[in-house]
């Protein structure tokens, strides 16, 4: 996805972090239903999440290090 950030104070802060941190990629978060949907199936498929069955739309999440 290729987002387009229009402040530049924060465009500027980001660049600066990516290059202190020099991460793989930069994701830019759009707080839609469709990416928190995508995450969150994503998440289940990797094992780090659980649906939990009695409660709708909660999960319990697992984070192990490697």
């Amino acid at each position: 996805m290729t987002y387009e950030m229009k402040n530049e104070k924060l465009r500027k802060w980001v660049r600066e972090v990516t290059d202190l941190c020099q991460p793989d990629k930069v994701y830019w978060c759009d707080g839609s239903k469709e990416e928190y949907d995508r995450l969150m199936a994503q998440m289940v498929s990797e094992g780090r999440a659980i649906p939990l069955k009695k409660r709708p739309n909660c999960f319990l999440f697992s984070f192990r290090s490697e």
